[in-house]
């Protein structure tokens, strides 16, 4: 399994192998089995979608995938972190809208259905190409959304006032995927108050987008929460000197002027 840094070119490659190598880089886990399931799938595949029209082949691969094969969403612990873990939800068969999607995506591809992710605002799509004109799937339970509900969506995470236009539903890459799931697991693993695994997702993150100051910010907060003072000082200079006018920049001034720089005495 490649590294998320040594690939050339996302939309080349097997979406699910890139979410599988996040898995590897955040957890530091073997995915062997998780590569194994995705073999097994792809005989599920060949064994169980039968010729038809675009939209009778994506009904007997929702149908397969929810309920033959029992993918499902969490609804008891939606933001763990093994939710957003490619390999966890492979082998353990639940997860959450963008973990589901992937797989959605992946097996669709596979048997030819022109197939897409939504980076939506707060949430997770996937549309297929139908014989009439897009179909718009929640991955986490299979269901075809009408447009109205889409839009109830949209003001769930933007306010009532939202209202839903094309520029919402249009596709997104592979790369801006990939960026969805890191901050999904991101967020998750803070959450967890797991701090080393969070810091190799903000390292990803910051090798996709190097440079970038909110990204290098909330890196220096993980910094500090693992007592790494210089780098996290480190981190809060380079935001404050990108971003003077953000309103965080003032806050980070009193958070390195707390923090301990002196240095620590070797026993």
């Amino acid at each position: 399994m490649f590294r998320i840094d040594e690939w050339t070119d996302f939309e080349a490659q097997d979406l699910a192998l890139l979410a599988l190598s996040v898995s590897e880089d955040i957890y530091q886990r073997d995915t062997e089995e998780a590569l194994r399931e995705l073999e097994l799938l792809d005989e599920w595949l060949n064994e169980s979608i039968h010729e038809g029209t675009a939209d009778e082949v994506r009904s007997q691969l929702i149908q397969g995938f929810y309920q033959g094969l029992g993918f499902h969403g969490d609804w008891q612990d939606f933001f763990s972190s093994a939710n957003s873990d490619l390999a966890a939800v492979l082998t353990g068969r639940q997860g959450i809208p963008v973990s589901l999607g992937i797989l959605l995506i992946q097996l669709g591809r596979r048997i030819g259905l022109d197939v897409e992710g939504i980076c939506f605002p707060g949430y997770f799509l996937v549309s297929f190409a139908g014989d009439e004109g897009e179909v718009y799937v929640d991955p986490f339970n299979g269901e075809v959304l009408s447009l109205t509900r889409i839009e109830s969506l949209l003001r769930g995470a933007l306010g009532n006032l939202a209202s839903l236009s094309q520029d919402y539903l249009q596709p997104s890459g592979q790369w801006e995927i990939i960026e969805r799931l890191l901050n999904v697991n991101k967020a998750a693993l803070l959450r967890e108050n797991r701090m080393t695994e969070a810091l190799r997702a903000s390292e990803l993150l910051l090798r996709m987008k190097p440079g970038d100051p909110q990204e290098t910010r909330d890196r220096g907060f993980i910094y500090e929460q693992l007592d790494c003072p210089r780098f996290a000082a480190d981190d809060f200079e380079y935001f404050i000197e990108q971003c003077p006018d953000d309103p965080v920049a003032d806050v980070l001034k009193m958070q390195l002027a707390a923090l301990d720089l002196s240095p620590k005495p070797l026993h």
